[in-house]
């Protein structure tokens, strides 16, 4: 393990100790290392436990075994607070069913940082352990651009939970000006749609505010991902939906038709905002967290 970086903690003061890794794809290497550095200087404990290249091939046998190793060296027994996912990509969900479940139950949980495909581990986290993960920018991504999000996100790393946030949103449907509550779930639509029917997405969001987004997606391929979540049923009894950016999606094709095209399928209120996604900035949201929706803000918290 390498990299841990001098701070500018207080005298006395207790460092928030974070690892990032990569259980998926590999960062870009140049903003990576900057990206640490900002994080250190601000006085966060970061180690960074990079992919092991004897291992090979990242989606070979002898990868998967080293990205798990990864993941596991956060886990647990671990002094860390938080694991951060230094990029996407692909390669999340092979290591859902490698994860020792039983050894983790009752233990003090490890939130995950990231988004992309690192959704499918938050999911999983979320539905076997009841552990909050926090929707954010990546430091080893192009989109960590030091702006509000990731600004946001260095100020939830430096003081610890309780951690609260709020994005922008616009109705889409009817009834939307109401007050709604429930606990906030969601992240990239495709992975998640990928985990359903699986141990490692919940059964029933009853009770939940949801969140999508997607890049690099059509406008129909995501249509396909939403009929399937209709058709399980797993939109019953959810309070809101909110779809954040489907950037990507196709010079001739148009966001603002797709979110209208899926609220109309969507027997809940339906709101879009343009504050996350694959996109910079990508304002942070707390899978696990206590969610309201009023007038034009989603306004969140998740307590200690």
């Amino acid at each position: 393990m390498s990299g841990t970086g001098s701070s500018a903690i207080a005298p006395g003061a207790e460092a928030i100790r974070i690892l990032a890794m990569e259980p998926c794809g590999p960062p870009d290497a140049g903003t990576l290392d900057a990206s640490l550095k900002s994080l250190r200087l601000a006085g966060i404990h970061v180690d960074y436990q990079p992919y092991d290249r004897n291992a090979g091939e990242r989606l070979g046998e002898r990868g998967v075994a080293a990205r798990l190793a990864q993941l596991n060296a956060g886990l647990g027994g671990s002094p860390y607070d938080y694991l951060l996912s230094v990029r996407g990509g692909y390669g999340a969900s092979d290591l859902l069913s490698l994860i020792d479940w039983p050894a983790l139950a009752g233990m003090n949980p490890r939130p995950l940082i990231g988004f992309s495909d690192v959704s499918a581990l938050q999911s999983a986290f979320y539905t076997r352990l009841q552990w909050p993960g926090l929707h954010a920018p990546m430091p080893g991504s192009p989109l960590w651009t030091n702006g509000p999000d990731v600004d946001q996100l260095t100020g939830y790393l430096q003081k610890g939970r309780p951690w609260h946030g709020a994005i922008s949103v616009i109705p889409l449907t009817a009834k939307t000006q109401e007050v709604h509550n429930g606990l906030l779930f969601g992240g990239c639509l495709s992975v998640l749609t990928n985990l359903i029917g699986t141990a490692y997405l919940p059964a029933s969001f009853a009770g939940h505010i949801l969140f999508f987004e997607d890049t690099a997606e059509s406008a129909s391929r995501v249509l396909r991902c939403w009929r399937q979540w209709l058709d399980c049923g797993l939109l019953e009894g959810v309070v809101a939906v909110v779809l954040g950016r489907f950037s990507k999606i196709g010079a001739d094709q148009s966001e603002d038709r797709l979110r209208d095209e899926m609220a109309q399928r969507t027997p809940c209120p339906v709101f879009a905002s343009p504050d996350f996604g694959h996109v910079s900035p990508n304002m942070p949201l707390c899978l696990g967290s206590k969610a309201k929706i009023r007038a034009n803000s989603l306004t969140w918290i998740l307590k200690g």
